[in-house]
């Protein structure tokens, strides 16, 4: 014995004995800080002595039911076990029953022993080292002949793991199952047993017990209630180490060289074969082919439960799970060929995983496996595959229609992955499969409903404010998915339509898509249709197609709005006989096709001929349902133009002379979701088409429009299209394309007045706005400036005292004859006769002078002075929307003619007459008229002054004061703001101070604004009243600072004395009251604002 073994005994000596005759936790405690400080080659030689007092006492007496100090023991026995590898055969025996004993009672459920969890933990971890760090031989000894004692131990470890709820016990008998079968990580090299002979006995062993271990772990894997991943983790691992070792291919024994012999024992065995009797498995020998085949069936069931765990949320659990599958599917395919196709479907769902790692693994098992496989056996497997894919497409409407995301993904993944692996070799065995015409509708049936949409009330949203220089969507906000409830199902399910775009039975599907379109007119079928046309092999044939059925007029036109009542015709159809011609031939020269080049154009209107009805039900809905389904549809056809054109490309040129319009009329539309829908695809096929922006696009098309604006203008039904387009052109272009309008807009000037067209008045109103708009953007024509002429002039009170005295003294003067000869050189004699000498010239002269013509005005000058003429018919319209439409025309059309002062002075005349009763009308309509009137004074100045003085500002006065009641107390929060009322306050708080200044209000006036104005000062108004009740005294002081600056004062009311400045030759007197402190306190605030020329 060496120095450093006999100085270790004598240390570690007392405190065995101690342990051997009364074991305490104080002792073990010290045995394990002892044995922790010892060398592992110094353990390894006193392993004996060191366990033997640990093995004497884990049933004795001194530690029978004391969980805490049977506890220390093992966990002491564990300590000594991690540095050595056991010798003895006989002392690992004993370990082992005694450990076994600790935790095992028949009695108790799953034979597990009511003790504590902690001493429970402390046994596995020391089963497991045991086994472990046992010598190879002494494991083979056990495996082969002590198989009872470790099946019993397996046992037990099982239902702890299945059991208990604490999750390192759990995770500590799963290790301990793997040790006591072999197929733990340190016992093996790439999941495989180095040693033969161990391998075969631990082979023998494990096909005695495999289902029942299989199966206890396969519950614990897929319990509900398993804290974490880790513990899934880990039974899957032990579940694929376990089962690719017991059912390798390796072990199926396949006899190759077939002799006669074989021929007269396998008729011999079925002569004797009792056919009524039934196969009892336990009787089967161990690893027959009986056995693995009914190994494999009850393997089957466990397969098939474990795969759920596809759709587990933690990647890791997803992996391992891949793990499983590609082990079965390359190491245990024999044994087990009916779990192979799980393992597949399980294999092919997790190759679409959004983790990079676990989709990597799975893509490369599937690729090896159809590379590695005969021919035979891929073409049974694809058979196999194609019954999975249908069964699957089968259930896809029951699994989309619950509230489990991970499960419908998992789903969507599953049929893009068979798709992929049914249409990777050509030919395609997905075209063999979908031929039967009840499978390709039963797949298009299921794609429909699992991609259904749910319409909503926005669909219906009329905007507000159309802007299509916006940024088009990137999103379809339109199109409401009801199953596709999450972004990774959408991305999913437009993958699985790609892959039938790019598929050979492409067409196949189609023929079954628009056979199904045509007969329910669904606008799933549509999305699918649009997705399958992203594809990027998609063929030009099937895209023509789609793109045909799209633009038919039955489908492209719905109707939108439920029935709505038209009154019946009337002989008095025509507000104005005069401007038709009953032959309405009109000849137009049409620019950029050639020189000389007319068009004739039959307008087809006329007095002389009847009026017939509009088509029925063209813009009718039967219900609020009906409308929101076409309206979806309208939006989903729209877009799927746009979608095609990105597919194209520049080969969708062609296509223009048929959808550019389609698209430009739902750009125009007044709702919000059609606009929208029509803004993206017309951006699509701009950029698809090479050109930088859509006014480009416009430029380089426009013969397109200006033919099918001109076409559609003929047909009663279909005008509001022509003027939604021809708006919309307006929009995008520049003044380059006015010549193409000019001779379009007179044509909508003629009908706008017709009665047949009345229903579609707002479009034509729509169309002049936007054609007002286009001319002022076109030719720079800016907004007015409101503070034009409001300069802080020098108050110069003397002037017209200076003014008289310098006239009294030029009257003086003229009236001196001496003076009058003095300045003139002339006596008055002389300046008598040269007058009459004048005077008889002239009568002798004749008027021979020739009078200069005029300059014609600009045709864009002519055309907007008839707009707005035309447009002051519609404002007394009883609609209220026509109204201020022509209201906002009006306004946006007279700035045009500033320079025109002979075309604009007798519009403003009449306009007057018509604009001075809406100031009487419900807000929303006084707002737009405040704007007009404010316009008309900035234009015309004192032209309307005396007239507005009269008319309108009592009416705006008394506006203000009646609702400064109804707004008081109404700030942030309050109902108020979004209201009319609220709104035409706005407008008339704003436009009442800059009438005052383009009016020149006199005294009274300007004293009545102030009036009017002053409650709106109030701290209890909304902020915004507030705000432009201050900008307005500002302006007011600006404007007239005396007599603002007295009504201030007037409001403060206080006895302040303001003190004069010093003044040399000038004595001033103090004034009492100031305009800068009120003595109510609600106008504090905002008088301080005025002053100080700070609004916040």
């Amino acid at each position: 014995m060496n120095a450093d073994l006999k100085e270790a005994f004598s240390r570690i000596k007392p405190i065995c004995d101690v342990i051997m005759v009364c074991p305490s936790p104080e002792s073990i405690d010290a045995f394990i800080s002892r044995v922790s400080d010892l060398k592992k080659k110094v353990v390894q030689e006193l392993q004996q002595y060191l366990l033997f007092p640990l093995i004497t006492h884990l049933k004795s007496s001194q530690t029978d039911k004391k969980n805490d100090l049977q506890s220390r023991v093992v966990d002491a026995m564990g300590i000594v076990l991690d540095k050595v590898t056991v010798n003895s055969f006989e002392m690992c025996m004993k370990m082992e029953v005694g450990l076994l004993q600790l935790v095992f009672d028949h009695t108790k459920p799953g034979m597990i022993a009511e003790i504590s969890e902690e001493l429970k933990l402390s046994v596995m971890k020391t089963l497991t080292l045991l086994l472990l760090n046992i010598e190879p031989k002494y494991r083979e000894a056990m495996l082969k002949s002590h198989v009872p004692l470790l099946g019993k131990t397996v046992y037990v470890a099982v239902h702890l793991a299945k059991m208990e709820k604490l999750k390192s016990l759990r995770l500590a008998a799963i290790t301990c199952v793997t040790a006591h079968t072999a197929t733990h990580a340190r016992l093996t090299r790439h999941y495989h047993i180095t040693n033969a002979a161990i391998e075969k006995s631990a082979v023998e062993m494990l096909s005695l017990i495999l289902p029942g271990v299989l199966g206890a772990l396969q519950d614990v894997a897929t319990c509900n209630d398993n804290p974490g991943h880790l513990l899934v983790i880990t039974s899957i691992d032990a579940m694929h180490r376990i089962l690719c070792l017991a059912m390798n291919n390796k072990f199926m024994t396949t006899n190759t060289d077939i002799k006669v012999s074989d021929f007269a024992k396998m008729i011999k065995e079925k002569e004797n074969r009792e056919v009524s009797k039934p196969i009892d498995p336990k009787t089967l020998p161990a690893r027959s082919p009986e056995w693995f085949a009914v190994a494999g069936e009850k393997l089957l069931l466990i397969t098939k439960s474990l795969v759920s765990l596809r759709t587990h949320e933690h990647f890791k659990v997803r992996k391992e799970l891949a793990v499983y599958c590609s082990r079965l599917l390359f190491e245990c395919n024999i044994a087990m060929h009916t779990s192979v196709p799980l393992a597949i479907d399980a294999l092919i769902s997790l190759s679409k995983d959004e983790y990079l790692e676990v989709a990597e693994f799975c893509t490369n098992a599937i690729n090896t496996y159809f590379t590695k496989t005969s021919d035979d056996n891929k073409s049974k497997m694809l058979d196999a595959l194609c019954e999975n894919f249908f069964a699957t497409v089968t259930s896809l409407p029951r699994v989309m229609n619950n509230i489990d995301s991970a499960r419908k993904e998992s789903a969507l993944n599953l049929v893009h992955g068979y798709m992929v692996v049914l249409t990777r070799q050509r030919p395609q065995r997905l075209t063999c499969a979908l031929s039967v015409a009840a499978r390709a509708h039963a797949l298009c049936a299921a794609l429909a409903q699992a991609a259904a949409t749910h319409p909503h009330l926005t669909l219906l949203t009329h905007h507000a404010l159309r802007d299509i220089n916006s940024t088009p969507p990137t999103n379809s906000p339109w199109c409401k998915l009801r199953h596709l409830d999450s972004e990774q199902c959408v991305r999913r399910f437009t993958e699985i339509c790609c892959q039938l775009g790019d598929a050979e039975c492409a067409e196949l599907v189609l023929d079954t898509l628009l056979e199904m379109f045509h007969q329910t007119r669904d606008a799933e079928l549509v999305y699918i249709m649009n997705n399958m046309c992203t594809a990027s092999n998609s063929s030009e044939n099937l895209i023509r197609r789609i793109l045909n059925t799209y633009i038919e007029e039955d489908v492209w036109y719905l109707p939108l709005e439920v029935n709505i009542a038209e009154p019946p015709l009337t002989d008095a159809d025509t507000l104005d006989v005069s401007v038709y011609n009953p032959h309405s031939w009109t000849k137009d020269s049409v620019p950029g096709l050639y020189e000389g080049a007319v068009e004739t154009r039959y307008t087809d209107i006329s007095y002389a001929k009847p009026r017939v009805r509009r088509p029925a039900a063209h813009d009718e809905c039967a219900t609020l349902y009906d409308a929101q389904r076409n309206m979806l549809l309208s939006c989903l056809l729209t877009e799927g133009l746009g979608i095609m054109a990105t597919r194209l490309k520049a080969k969708y040129q062609p296509y223009l002379l048929k959808t550019l319009c389609l698209v430009l009329e739902r750009v125009g539309s007044k709702y919000e979701m059609l606009h929208l829908s029509g803004l993206k695809a017309i951006y699509a096929i701009a950029q698809a088409c090479g050109h930088s922006s859509v006014p480009e696009l416009i430029n380089h098309n426009a013969d397109y429009f200006t033919n099918q604006v001109t076409v559609r203008l003929k047909k009663a039904w279909n005008c509001k299209s022509a003027l939604q387009i021809l708006s919309v052109v307006m929009e995008y272009s520049d003044s380059n394309i006015l010549n193409y309008l000019y001779g379009i807009v007179q044509d909508v000037l003629v009908q706008s007045c017709d009665k047949y067209y009345e229903k579609d008045l707002h479009a034509y109103l729509q169309v002049f706005l936007t054609f007002v708009e286009c001319i002022r953007k076109w030719y720079m024509i800016g907004e007015l400036d409101p503070s034009e002429g409001q300069g802080n002039e020098y108050l110069d009170l003397l002037k017209d005292t200076r003014e008289h005295i310098e006239k009294k003294e030029q009257e003086e003067r003229l009236l001196s004859d001496a003076e009058f000869e003095k300045e003139t050189g002339k006596t008055v004699e002389e300046m008598y006769r040269e007058d009459l000498q004048q005077r008889e010239e002239d009568e002798l002269d004749y008027d021979d002078t020739v009078v200069e013509p005029s300059i014609p005005h600009p045709q864009y000058v002519t055309v907007t002075v008839i707009i707005l003429k035309r447009c002051l018919n519609y404002v007394a319209s009883s609609n209220r929307d026509n109204c201020i439409l022509a209201l906002q025309v009006l306004n946006t059309g007279f700035p045009i003619l500033r320079q025109y002062e002979n075309e604009l002075l007798p519009l403003v005349h009449l306009t007057w007459a018509p604009l001075v009763s809406k100031f009487q009308a419900e807000p929303a309509i006084m707002k737009r008229a405040f704007d007009l009137l404010v316009t008309m004074a900035e234009l015309s100045k004192d032209f309307i002054q005396n007239r507005a003085v009269k008319e309108v500002l009592p009416s705006m006065c008394a506006f203000l004061s009646a609702t400064a009641r109804e707004s008081y107390r109404k700030d942030v929060g309050s109902w108020y703001r979004a209201s009319a009322a609220y709104s035409a306050q706005v407008a008339a708080l704003a436009a009442l101070a800059r009438l005052a200044l383009r009016l020149r209000l006199a005294e009274r006036a300007l004293s009545a604004a102030m009036d009017a104005v002053q409650p709106y000062l109030s701290d209890k108004q909304p902020k915004p009243l507030q705000l432009s009740a201050v900008e307005f005294f500002k302006m007011m002081l600006d404007y007239d600072y005396g007599a603002a600056w007295y009504h201030l004062r007037q409001l403060c009311n206080n006895d302040q004395v303001l003190q004069p400045p010093t003044i040399e030759h000038l004595r001033l007197e103090p004034v009492v009251g100031t305009p800068y402190l009120p003595t109510d306190t609600e106008y504090e605030n905002n008088i301080k604002l005025i002053f100080t020329y700070m609004v916040s």
